[in-house]
């Protein structure tokens, strides 16, 4: 630490604002005035205002629905923005309309652009309507529109837009059927029962278009959808794909085919779906390699080791300090401020990039466990975390513990939380070992199917092959692999998040090299000790034998204020102390 630094006035841990997990908090008005400073203004941000970009693509905490809240928060380029979250009931809902039309997959775009015209209505109307509008009745044919298709306009934009596409004729039909029928007639009534929906949605989208082309705005207007990534459990995978997949269409559509071409109006509307790289790769869209190179933002924030001073993670995450003191400091003086470790600089940031998924999130969350147990030691007075809390067992166990979260949720698009947790149990089989062989892998898939011939799973895929199970802990960033070159004794390591790109958007796993179990959530599936072969009976799911860890932290200062719990030994944690990067040279 220079001197500078040291004289500087740094503000407490205490004084510290916490940081949010999920960016819609900032929405408040409350907390918008802080995620303004700590916001990091990147060369993305300004991409995804260009006209040409309809998703913005990254991993989960990648800071997708950051970018759009700070797009709402602030008119940026005097661009108008909203985003959109799309809910659990609004999935099911969606979903149910369609069963009860008996449409085909392929009309899901068909429901879509109803809705998506409808929210997009509303928002130009809410963002652009001033109270000389209500004399010159500039946006009377759109609220016209929107009165007409919804009874109740104070409704929230999605639910508004359900009751638009679902009339009382419509309900009346659906209600009217008989239960018990059957044959020609129940064939018939369905074909009718279809034929009426899709009339009204044609004439719902037709209206819609019409009052929309008949504005002439001044502002750019981007409506941002958020939420696909969550498939909810009582919908079968199936189907929840056709249903985003004709949402990806209907943006497409819109975008290509309606919005861009509306004339005789400065300002355009845009639609920008929020999704996973994964997700994307499951709709596979028609021609998506070109609407990844040119109608996509990816967002990634990975890095190396040698590199991580001039990261944007180090940046965004260094400005969570340096955006809450009273003087002007760069971030990566303030992170070092916060997290120094005398001759040793950028320690605990190198340490986390072993252990985490370089997500924005991930750097926050071990921020806030940090000044969490900083401040329950009676630490909260100081401006500077312990040099060794990001090695302390309560904190790398909590961090771990989040780390699995991420996992968990990620994974639940796929399979349901029932099914994670038995899928889980798959590491007591691998014996403790942080590193393994293609050979000793399959091996312990041997036996763990062998003992999942006895439960039951939903997603049975997994089941089919080694190799497939591998794929799907190497998807998820549980385990990667490294490889050696004889040439320059240098060893590279891989990891799915690194690997990830517009250019390689689905990576496959290669087993030729050795496999490595991410470090930083070991704690939380029970790896770093051999398991004895009674624990490798036990059926329960292995993320609920740690509970007996848990404990409240204390510092002991004699040993330079490190964080003990009570009765439990302290032990450095094998593999979290090898080097390792992804894909590229240690540095």
């Amino acid at each position: 630490m220079t001197h500078t630094a040291q004289t500087k006035n740094w503000k407490a841990l205490s004084l510290l604002k916490d940081p949010f997990n999920d960016a819609l908090n900032y929405r408040s008005r409350i907390e918008k005035e802080f995620f303004q400073k700590l916001f990091l203004r990147t060369d993305e941000l300004q991409r995804i205002l260009d006209p040409q970009i309809y998703f913005l693509i990254g991993e989960k905490g990648a800071g997708k629905t950051a970018y759009a809240v700070y797009l709402e928060n602030t008119s940026l380029n005097e661009q108008k923005c909203k985003l959109t979250t799309m809910t659990e009931t609004q999935y099911k809902r969606f979903i149910e309309l369609k069963r009860q039309g008996k449409l085909d997959y392929s009309d899901y775009a068909n429901i879509w652009r109803s809705m998506l015209l409808f929210m997009s209505a509303r928002m130009v109307v809410e963002k652009s309507k001033g109270l000389v509008h209500q004399i010159t009745g500039k946006f009377s044919k759109v609220e016209r529109e929107i009165a007409a298709w919804s009874k109740n306009a104070l409704n929230p934009e999605v639910e508004a837009a359900f009751e638009a596409i679902n009339s009382e004729a419509l309900n009346a039909i659906f209600k009217n059927e008989k239960v018990g029928e059957f044959g020609g007639a129940q064939k018939n009534q369905q074909t009718e029962k279809a034929s009426i929906l899709k009339h009204h949605l044609l004439e719902t989208e037709n209206s819609l278009k019409e009052a929309i082309s008949s504005l002439s705005l001044n502002n750019d207007h981007i409506l941002f959808i958020d939420g696909i990534d969550y498939r909810p459990e009582a919908v079968v995978y199936k189907e929840y794909i056709a249903c985003i997949k004709g949402l990806a269409e209907a943006v497409w559509q819109l975008n290509t085919e309606f919005f861009n071409l509306i004339r005789d109006t400065k300002g355009r509307i845009r639609i920008v779906l929020l999704v996973r790289p994964d997700v994307f790769h499951s709709l596979n869209l028609y021609n998506s390699n070109s609407r990844l190179q040119d109608n996509s933002i990816f967002l990634d924030w990975s890095t190396t080791e040698k590199e991580y001073k001039e990261s944007r993670l180090l940046e965004a995450c260094g400005k969570y300090f340096s955006s809450q003191q009273s003087f002007d400091v760069s971030s990566m003086e303030a992170w070092e401020q916060y997290y120094g470790v005398p001759n040793s600089p950028g320690q605990v940031f190198k340490r986390l990039l072993k252990q985490s998924f370089h997500k924005p999130r991930d750097i926050l969350t071990f921020i806030r466990i940090t000044k969490k147990h900083a401040c329950r030691a009676d630490w909260g007075r100081r401006n500077q975390f312990p040099s060794n809390i990001g090695a302390e067992p309560v904190v790398t166990r909590e961090f771990s513990d989040y780390l699995l979260g991420e996992v968990k949720n990620y994974a639940a698009f796929y399979m349901p939380q029932e099914d994670f947790s038995k899928y889980l149990k798959f590491f007591q089989y691998l014996d403790g070992k942080p590193r393994f062989t293609m050979t000793e892998f399959t091996s312990a898939f041997k036996a763990f199917k062998s003992w999942a011939g006895g439960e039951s799973f939903s997603a049975t895929e997994y089941l089919r092959d080694s190799e497939s199970l591998l794929q799907f802990w190497y998807d998820v960033n549980v385990i990667g692999y490294s490889e050696s070159v004889e040439s320059d004794s240098e060893t590279f390591y891989h990891w799915s998040y690194r690997e990830r790109s517009a250019n390689n958007i689905a990576p496959k796993v290669k087993t030729t090299g050795t496999l490595i179990l991410n470090p930083g959530i070991s704690k939380a599936i029970d790896i770093g000790k051999k398991m004895s072969p009674k624990a490798q009976g036990k059926s329960d799911a292995p993320r609920q034998l740690h509970s007996r860890h848990r404990g409240n932290p204390r510092f002991n200062k004699k040993n330079g204020g490190s964080i003990k719990k009570q009765g439990a030994s302290i032990k450095k944690q094998g593999p979290g102390n090898k080097k390792q990067g992804a894909g590229r040279k240690v540095a």
